[in-house]
């Protein structure tokens, strides 16, 4: 059985308002992105890109599947003329299960990217580790804490990477990032072990807002800044 219901009820909607204010985030990023890619003519950049559209698409697939959960919890309820509005989005079940395969997919290879980015691999290397990556979430589906160790070990892997730089730059954007995704990668942590305390979700999204956020705030940062006299304080 594939376990969809994570949030605590008084939650319910609240989460699908925190995703997209996510996916606005991470569409932002993306946009930054390729502005930046403007400044320095780095490919990187483009590729950067290419990792935050498709995590603000993992986001609208698990926004389409906590929707038509939450759907059938209150359907019996009286809705009045909310209940059609609802009626007419409702799926069926082979779509919310796609939606949740969808959602695995696109945010474990959006942050994949990210890694390989920050790693330099080779292309074979990389589509290597992507048949690995897709092979393993086949096998593990649908444990989600399989999911989320998972996005918790290349997060981890991230921010090590960024510590890393930060080290040796000592600039300031690198160590913003680093914390960042540090941030994104502890509320994964929250999701883990929300089969102890369903309230784990809840701090587990907000914590994981705030860390999009903070990348958010550092590709302005660099924006703003990147072309001044100090600009390698805010290299990224």
């Amino acid at each position: 059985m594939v376990k969809l219901v994570y949030s605590p009820q008084w939650f319910y909607g609240k989460d699908i308002l925190i995703d997209i204010v996510s996916i606005f985030v991470l569409l932002l990023i993306a946009f930054f992105s390729i502005r930046y890619y403007n400044i320095k003519k780095n490919k990187n950049y483009i590729y950067l890109t290419m990792s935050f559209v498709i995590l603000a698409g993992s986001f609208l697939a698990k926004i389409l599947i906590n929707f038509n959960v939450y759907y059938k919890l209150i359907e019996t309820q009286d809705l009045g003329v909310v209940s059609a509005v609802y009626q007419s989005m409702k799926a069926t079940h082979s779509i919310v299960i796609t939606s949740f395969v969808v959602y695995w997919l696109a945010m474990i290879f959006g942050y994949y990217i990210l890694y390989s980015i920050y790693q330099h691999q080779s292309l074979s290397n990389f589509l290597f580790g992507a048949y690995l990556i897709s092979a393993y979430t086949y096998m593990a589906y649908p444990d989600y804490r399989t999911f989320h160790i998972t996005l918790l070990v290349i997060l981890g892997l991230i921010t090590a990477l960024h510590l890393k730089r930060y080290l040796n730059n000592k600039y300031l954007a690198t160590k913003l990032v680093a914390v960042s995704f540090g941030i994104i990668a502890v509320s994964q942590v929250f999701f883990i072990f929300i089969d102890w305390n369903i309230h784990f979700y809840v701090t587990g999204e907000l914590i994981q807002l705030i860390g999009y956020m903070g990348l958010l705030f550092t590709f302005i940062m660099v924006l703003k800044y990147g072309r001044q006299e100090d600009k390698d304080r805010y290299h990224w």
